[in-house]
């Protein structure tokens, strides 16, 4: 009989991760709650706008953004609450001030006595992070947690656009491409999400290089990291594989000698999931671990998971100075989705 204890990322290694499934329709009932966000793109309405189709009452808590952007959605979504003779509450969220959103979020969510829907549609990879962990910490973890997801059904830019700024970036080493957003104001470390790190330890970046490669220079520049690992996403439709070595190279990922470099689904969480935990279980005994969910958005829940339970690792993010045209961002609302987390709330 062994008498081993597994540690928390060892269990959560072992544990069967629960599918992320297609789903054609979200049926809430009055107890339960929908966490949505006021985001930019179409598909931040795309899982309200399909719950509220059954006609049946249930709860909406709206995270507004700040600084206020013309473009986002809060207005459509409490417009569409009224129609549908749904209760909102509202919780603001500070883009440049968000630490501490994560008590903010369980207090809200404190009264609920049915199921909690996180939509992470319209989500800063930042708050999918911090809201995953806050949910965490509840008593009952993850018990009656779902997360939702709408996928878009256009994804900027094309892949000629993107191989013309690769080409002039390359021909004009001063030039910065901007595809999404136009600069960093801060490299943000909330308090929530720290780790307390040794004087002198080795720290390893794990980060997912994206489109806006200024991102990833910030972090090297704030950061100073020792080691790299990279993960680099593959999308799931073969017609856009090519923006994984687009990524690459807008990112100068050859350039990082002896870094770590390996692909995940940007849908598929679990492959996210598992690799940061052997990415953990290899090198975070010897070195502080800090983690950039700068990817998809289901590849910072798979992130938001991992920090749930691994508390010994630093989340750091670049936080963007402002937004170019929303409409280089995602545009149309595709296959909706649904996550139970039930399964990990056995964790606790």
């Amino acid at each position: 009989m062994s008498l081993s204890v597994l540690t928390p990322h060892e269990t959560l290694a072992q544990l069967a991760k629960p599918e992320l499934k297609a789903v054609r329709h979200y049926v809430l009932s009055p107890d339960d709650w929908l966490v949505v966000c006021g985001g930019f793109e179409d598909r931040a309405l795309g899982v309200l706008e399909n719950a509220v189709a059954t006609q049946t009452p249930f709860h909406v808590l709206l995270i507004r953004y700040e600084p206020h952007l013309a473009q986002n959605k809060a207005d459509a979504i409490y417009a569409i609450c009224a129609q549908a003779g749904v209760s909102v509450q509202e919780a603001v969220y500070n883009l440049q001030s968000p630490a501490g959103f994560g008590d903010t979020l369980t207090t809200m969510l404190s009264v609920c006595c049915g199921n909690i829907f996180l939509d992470v549609s319209g989500m800063s990879r930042l708050l999918i992070v911090q809201a995953l962990v806050a949910l965490a910490a509840r008593p009952g973890s993850f018990a009656n947690c779902f997360v939702t997801y709408a996928q878009a059904t256009c994804y900027p830019p094309s892949h000629d656009e993107a191989e013309d700024e690769l080409a002039r970036s390359e021909s004009d080493q001063s030039y910065s491409i901007l595809f999404l957003s136009s600069g960093v104001f801060e490299v943000t470390v909330v308090s929530e999400l720290s780790s307390l790190a040794m004087a002198g330890e080795q720290t390893r970046l794990v980060a997912f290089p994206s489109l806006d490669a200024h991102h990833l220079i910030a972090l090297l520049a704030e950061l100073q990291p020792s080691r790299f690992s990279f993960i680099e996403g593959v999308p799931p439709s073969p017609e856009n594989h090519w923006r994984q070595k687009v990524i690459a190279a807008l990112n100068r990922l050859d350039q990082f000698v002896a870094s770590e470099r390996y692909a995940t689904s940007t849908l598929r969480y679990q492959e996210t999931l598992d690799r940061l935990l052997d990415i953990y279980s290899r090198h975070a005994l010897r070195e502080l671990l800090m983690i950039a969910p700068t990817g998809s958005k289901m590849q910072a829940v798979a992130v938001g998971i991992f920090r749930s339970f691994v508390h010994d690792v630093q989340i750091v993010h670049p936080t963007p100075r402002g937004f170019l045209d929303p409409g280089n961002y995602t545009r149309g609302v595709g296959q909706l989705h649904l996550l139970p987390l039930g399964p990990l709330a056995a964790l606790e």
